[in-house]
């Protein structure tokens, strides 16, 4: 049987020791800002995206990988006779799980999965893929087990600011002016391939956090307590590990936490902070 290499786009915001231990590939997504194109991950990170804007008041853009770099980064992996399980950032958001298809067809033996996802939707699905992998099922197998699994996943995030919805052209000045106003704090969230607003809360941030992680565990009593990921912008570590601990108390075995990388801090902006697992 071929050796499995399973890979992610850059999206799913894995940190780098976390993606060595259990053999994650990762293909960086990339930015541009200032005429400029960056690697998510490799030449920018979510702080240099807030400075950035802090400075001049402008959301970079994304541009999709091509194909092109996407046959470049499958083609060791092929040469090397293994195939691959690539899970790609959410299709209907880009076209570069579009390109990664296009690339796959011309290399043979690599799957591409549009997550419908992105930060711990595809990191899920990736950990499930590394188990499959080491049980020994094939390419193709892990492929169809992972699509299945796809809706299980529970993403969201709890703003702590609309702002960059707002530069970003997603919701009006007057929309923005108001929550600040009324200290509102927007839970967002992944809902078929889609970014919607699940829930607003009202208050101090500190304690809205806590109604966020709460509320998730009641909403989920069943939810698949194996791991979940903790995603922030600069959020205090002393507020990190009071949330690892009230999922730790929940039930939950294994806690990852994470920064939210260039992709997903285009959109969040400083001190969200994202909870995800699969229910």
């Amino acid at each position: 049987m071929k050796k499995v290499i399973i890979s992610v786009d850059s999206a799913a915001d894995l940190p780098q020791e976390f993606a060595k231990e259990n053999g994650i590939e990762i293909m960086p997504m990339l930015v541009v800002a200032d005429g400029k194109t960056y690697r998510d991950g490799v030449d920018i990170n979510g702080k240099r995206i807030f400075e950035y804007v802090e400075k001049t008041g402008i959301i970079p853009k994304t541009s999709a990988v091509s194909p092109g770099e996407y046959m470049d980064f499958f083609e060791p992996f092929i040469k090397d006779g293994a195939a691959v399980v690539h899970l790609s950032f959410c299709g209907a958001l880009s076209s570069t799980y579009r390109n990664a298809v296009i690339a796959s067809a011309r290399m043979g033996d690599v799957f591409v999965l549009d997550t419908k996802n992105l930060g711990g939707g595809i990191a899920l699905l990736a950990l499930k893929a590394c188990e499959m992998r080491d049980s020994g099922m094939a390419a193709e197998e892990i492929y169809s087990e992972l699509k299945a699994l796809i809706p299980k996943t529970k993403v969201s995030y709890l703003l702590d600011s609309v702002e960059f919805l707002r530069l970003g052209g997603r919701c009006s000045a007057l929309s923005a002016l108001g929550a600040s106003l009324f200290s509102i704090k927007p839970c967002a969230g992944m809902v078929d391939g889609k970014i919607e607003i699940l829930s607003k809360y009202k208050g101090k941030t500190k304690d809205v956090r806590i109604q966020y992680v709460n509320d998730l565990i009641a909403q989920y009593p069943y939810a698949d307590k194996s791991a979940v990921f903790i995603y922030h912008s600069g959020v205090d570590g002393e507020e990190l590990e009071s949330t690892a601990k009230t999922l730790r108390e929940a039930g939950f075995k294994q806690i990852i936490t994470a920064e939210n990388g260039s992709i997903i801090s285009l959109h969040s902006a400083p001190k969200s902070l994202g909870v995800h697992f699969m229910a």
